[in-house]
């Protein structure tokens, strides 16, 4: 049953992305970030609509979840009260900002329906004052207004490592890895290689995108940091990745042992 609703739920995802593409987009290569975020939000979707029906929240990693929470919403300060960030794509206007409201009220809700699990090394406070130094002092300025850069750039950098705790859950349970759990992470991964993609090409825009009124003290390395911290995440996902593709190329459950 799990397993057939998680399909069933993908192909919906793929039906609604080609429909999105067809009558919403304007056909700019922005495009793909309005579809990594489309990924995450169906990520997060995923995973509560799973919770919602099983009541199995054993597996998933509550730090994640409010890590990810975090960034959301700093994210979403930006992009409701500026433009600068938004994919030029004309999804950027509506459907990017909702696929991002979407993700916070999944995520949020996820959050609530898992239990503290003491296997869990990872904390997120461990995360967030690094990171919010961290944006302090390096971020771009494509809003030319301080804290909505810092809160853009913050999200990026929480989301680089939000995947950890997950990821260390892994290595602390023995057995399978329920279809939502490793779908999850499968999505945050696609996510963040879309998005090195995007950034590849534009992250030069980003270096020079400070004017005099900014407080960053790096700003011409923000590019470097956007491009860096995604490929820590690509980086912290890849031996999972990897197991999951052999276990479906393989047609067997995802097993994980412990370490």
């Amino acid at each position: 049953m799990k397993q057939q609703l998680n399909y069933t739920l993908w192909i919906g995802f793929l039906v609604s992305t080609i429909l999105i593409y067809l009558f919403f987009s304007s056909g700019e290569f922005s495009f793909i970030l309005t579809l990594a975020c489309g990924i995450q939000c169906f990520g997060f979707g995923l995973v509560f609509v799973t919770i919602s029906i099983t009541k199995e929240t054993s597996g998933l990693s509550k730090q994640t979840f409010i890590c990810c929470a975090q960034a959301l919403l700093a994210r979403l300060f930006s992009i409701l009260t500026f433009e600068g960030y938004l994919p030029s794509d004309a999804t950027g206007d509506y459907v990017y900002r909702l696929f991002e409201i979407l993700s916070l009220i999944f995520c949020i809700l996820t959050a609530f329906s898992i239990k503290n699990n003491k296997q869990e090394l990872f904390q997120w406070y461990y995360f967030t004052p690094i990171m919010l130094v961290t944006a302090y002092y390096v971020h771009p300025g494509l809003n030319s207004h301080s804290f909505c850069d810092i809160s853009w750039v913050f999200a990026l950098y929480m989301e680089s490592f939000a995947i950890l705790p997950q990821i260390h859950l892994f290595t602390k349970r023995e057995g399978i890895i329920e279809y939502h759990t490793s779908n999850f992470v499968i999505t945050q991964a696609i996510n963040k290689v879309i998005c090195v993609i995007f950034w590849f090409y534009s992250y030069e825009e980003l270096n020079r995108s400070a004017d005099e009124s900014t407080i960053s003290v790096a700003p011409w390395l923000s590019g470097y940091f956007v491009m860096v911290a995604q490929m820590i995440s690509i980086i912290i996902t890849t031996d999972f990745v990897y197991k999951y593709l052999q276990s479906w190329k393989q047609g067997i459950p995802l097993v994980m042992l412990p370490s």
